[in-house]
């Protein structure tokens, strides 16, 4: 019944991941699968600029992150949850557990767009708004930021 928080490291546990962003953006959200998926999502990729996160509940991938990584800045993306598991805590379990990571990795501010549904879970996390909303894959956002030394 634990819920373990863990950098992918393997290729299954980058297609459990990618399983979860198609479930959750491309079937419910009906983002464009060419959209979804990109360079960063290379096996090869993973572990240098390009980091990846599960979150499993009895070896079910119930959320996953992306984190691009640029010396001292972080970029938050592809942060998705389970439908079962939405308004359980699991997003506030897993970005707590990426702003924690990043903070050890000496990272001072990360930066995310959010679908405007979301905007006020980053907030009541410390983020902050940047500039207008706009269309990405189809869903308004927004940018958001985040410094680490003054959170």
């Amino acid at each position: 019944m634990d819920i373990i928080f863990s950098e992918i490291k393997n290729e299954m546990d980058l297609n459990k991941s990618f399983e979860l962003r198609k479930e959750v953006f491309v079937i419910e959200q009906g983002c464009p699968i060419e959209e979804e998926f990109d360079e960063f999502d290379d096996l090869n990729r993973i572990g240098k600029n390009s980091l990846h996160f599960n979150v499993y509940k009895n070896d079910i991938c119930i959320s996953t992150a992306r984190v691009l990584i640029d010396i001292n800045s972080a970029k938050i993306q592809r942060v998705c949850v389970l439908k079962d598991y939405r308004g359980s805590g699991i997003g506030l379990f897993i970005m707590l557990k990426l702003h924690k990571y990043l903070i050890q990795k000496n990272i001072i501010k990360a930066t995310l767009s959010s679908q405007n549904h979301a905007i006020g879970f980053y907030k009541k996390l410390g983020y902050s708004e940047i500039g207008n909303s706009y269309l990405e894959a189809g869903i308004i956002h927004k940018k958001m930021y985040i410094n680490f030394n003054s959170s």
